[in-house]
C-alpha cells in the first residue's frame, strides 16, 4: 500500500485575503488617455459627439462599465460634457478654467507671496511682453491701448475705476503680443495684481507717479519701438514697486 502523504498545514499556499485591485482602474485610465489623445491630435474636436457607449466599448475592447467610468472622469476633468438629449461631446476648455486653479493655488498654498516676488515675475514677463507688443501691435491694438490710457486719465480722482482701467491696459498689452502662451502666463497672476492695484490706487499721488510711464509705454508701442517699450516698462515696474513697498503687509500679497 502506498503511504498516504500528509500535507503540512504550514506549507499550504493561502488564498489572498483581498482580491487583486487595479485591473479595472488601469483599463479606465487607458480609456481616459485614449480620449485625451484623440482630442489632442484632432481626431475628436470641440463639439464632436462621442460614439455610443456600446460602440466605444467595442472599439476599445473594454466593458461598457469601464467606458462609463472613463467618461465620468473625463467630464470631471473638463474634457467632455454630457447633455440630456445630446449625448457626450468634446468640451472647449477656456483660458479662465486653466488660470483659476493656479490663482487659487497661489492664494492658498500657505507660502508668503511678497511684493518682491510679484515684481520679479513681472520683470521676467512684462518687460519682454512690452517689447513683443511693439513688434506685433496692429492699429486696432494701439487704439485699444489708447482707450485704456484715456480711461485711466478720466478716472484720475476715482481710485477703483483707475485700478480697473490700469488692469485693462495691462490686459490689452498682453493681448497685443498675440502670443497665447504669454497671455496665459500673465493671466495667472492677474488676480493678485488686481488686488495690489486696488490697494495702490487708494494712495495719494499714485496717478501722477504711474501715469507718465503708462503713456511712455503706449507711445513706444505706437512707434513700433521695441527697445524703448522694454525700457519704459522696466521704468514703470520700478515706479510701481516703489509704491507697492509702501503698502502695509498682507498675507499672500
Amino acid at each position: 500500500m502506498r503511504p498516504v502523504k500528509v500535507s503540512d498545514p504550514s506549507s499550504r499556499v493561502s488564498k489572498p485575503r483581498f482580491r487583486s485591485v487595479g485591473r479595472k482602474d488601469c483599463l479606465v485610465t487607458r480609456v481616459v488617455r485614449a480620449v485625451e489623445g484623440q482630442i489632442l491630435d484632432g481626431r475628436l474636436t470641440v463639439g464632436m459627439r462621442l460614439p455610443p457607449e456600446r460602440d466605444l466599448a467595442d472599439s476599445l475592447g473594454v466593458s461598457r462599465t469601464v467606458v462609463r467610468e472613463a467618461v465620468r472622469i473625463s467630464v470631471t476633468k473638463g474634457l467632455l460634457e454630457t447633455q440630456h438629449g445630446v449625448g457626450t461631446t468634446v468640451r472647449a476648455i477656456t483660458r479662465a478654467e486653466v488660470v483659476k486653479p493656479l490663482n487659487l493655488f497661489l492664494k492658498t498654498c500657505g507660502e508668503q507671496i511678497s511684493i518682491e516676488h510679484l515684481h520679479q515675475v513681472r520683470s521676467v514677463l512684462e518687460v519682454e511682453n512690452a517689447s513683443i507688443a511693439a513688434e506685433e501691435a496692429s492699429d486696432e491694438d494701439i487704439q485699444a491701448l489708447r482707450a485704456a490710457c484715456e480711461a485711466m486719465q478720466a478716472s484720475r480722482d476715482k481710485p477703483q475705476q483707475f485700478a480697473e482701467s490700469d488692469n485693462e491696459f495691462h490686459r490689452r498689452l498682453a493681448q497685443t503680443t498675440h502670443n497665447p502662451l504669454l497671455i496665459l502666463l500673465l493671466d495667472s497672476i492677474r488676480d493678485l495684481m488686481t488686488e495690489v492695484r486696488a490697494r495702490v490706487s487708494e494712495r495719494t499721488g499714485v496717478f501722477d507717479r504711474v501715469m507718465p510711464t503708462h503713456l511712455e509705454i503706449l507711445e513706444c508701442i505706437a512707434a513700433r519701438d521695441a527697445r524703448g517699450a522694454r525700457r519704459a516698462m522696466r521704468e514703470h515696474l520700478q515706479v510701481a514697486l516703489s509704491i507697492q513697498t509702501e503698502l502695509p503687509l498682507r498675507a499672500n500679497t
